[in-house]
């Protein structure tokens, strides 16, 4: 028994892993054990890993059938022995802190789940992404959660400091074989009432990579994603305009994706099919949020013309897509 298990699952990340690992070995806190789960790489990632162990005895090295970051997130969680479980990605990496204060954070405010921000880690670049503080029992996160989705604060598993004893008693795994896999654990998770506690302090860094930018089209996206936006409108109360917002959002993020590797006439049709979905025009018809972008999505989505669509999720994925990746080519 230890006070925290680490799980982190490793796939072909053999440039990125030792970092990873060195961060969470340096923790002020020692009361943990690292879960390395080879998720059947194929390169030298399990080499790096199955060393680290023979050197650490805090680390617990398993190897598996490949299966996705699901299934060895779940494999992890199976076999962790600590009585908080918290997930790292294999190339991020974790302030030396982070275990402390989350640990003391918890403890100090019984909480079920510790949420704090992160930095998103472009190259030498560090943008911190925060949250207002404040202890939510059960409904009252509703108070903050329009907030905690808009800064994609609620959605990841990594940000975030879970109770061994409660992820238990709930049944909750990550679904496997989907995408978005964080995103359904979390919103689920809310169906149970956790006590969160959210705090603004920094100690994740979410590290963007030329591959998550150059991204190419999956064509399980659009279903999925509408799913999760479902769900967040199923779990929560009270935001409604918000969730409409959302879902209108998310098929227009999925769409700009098709711009990556589809042609017009494919990308039009889509489009057709989802003014004609009587769950996007009634999202188009409710939807509401602050801010310049926000509303110019909405505006889009309520016209229900296919060539405005087309024309405005093209313009944002020249803004999103050409222009990042040009940005980080001049960086790096």
């Amino acid at each position: 028994m230890c006070k925290v298990s680490v799980i982190v699952p490793v796939y072909n990340v053999e440039n990125d892993v030792q970092r990873c690992i060195d961060s969470i070995l340096s923790q002020r806190c020692q009361d943990f054990e690292l879960i390395l789960v080879n998720d059947g790489a194929t390169d030298n990632s399990g080499e790096i890993c199955s060393k680290a162990a023979q050197n650490d005895k805090r680390i617990r090295y398993f190897e598996k059938k490949n299966g996705g970051l699901a299934s060895a997130r779940n494999f992890g969680m199976e076999r962790a022995v600590g009585e908080y479980i918290c997930f790292v990605d294999s190339d991020d990496l974790i302030e030396d802190n982070t275990l402390s204060f989350c640990l003391e954070k918890a403890q100090e405010t019984d909480a079920d789940v510790v949420l704090c921000g992160y930095y998103m880690e472009n190259g030498k670049s560090l943008s911190p992404i925060t949250a207002i503080p404040g202890v939510y029992n059960g409904d009252e996160i509703f108070e903050a959660l329009t907030e905690l989705k808009a800064k994609n604060l609620i959605d990841p598993a990594w940000n975030k400091f879970y109770k061994h004893s409660f992820l238990k008693q709930n049944g909750m795994l990550f679904p496997q074989g989907e995408i978005y896999e964080d995103t359904d654990f979390n919103l689920r998770l809310l169906r149970h009432k956790p006590k969160i506690a959210v705090f603004s302090e920094c100690f994740y860094h979410y590290v963007l990579h030329m591959g998550s930018i150059t991204r190419r089209h999956n064509p399980e996206k659009l279903a999925t994603i509408k799913k999760r936006a479902l769900l967040l409108k199923d779990v929560s109360e009270g935001m409604d305009e918000y969730c409409d917002f959302y879902y209108i959002k998310s098929v227009f993020s999925s769409v700009m994706d098709m711009f990556l590797s589809c042609d017009k006439k494919d990308i039009k049709k889509v489009i057709a099919a989802e003014v004609k979905d009587e769950h996007f025009r009634n999202a188009a018809n409710n939807a509401a949020f602050e801010g310049r972008n926000a509303k110019m999505i909405i505006k889009a989505a309520k016209s229900l013309n296919v060539s405005k669509i087309y024309r405005f999720c093209h313009l944002s994925y020249i803004l999103k897509f050409k222009m990042q990746k040009l940005f980080l080519k001049v960086r790096l």
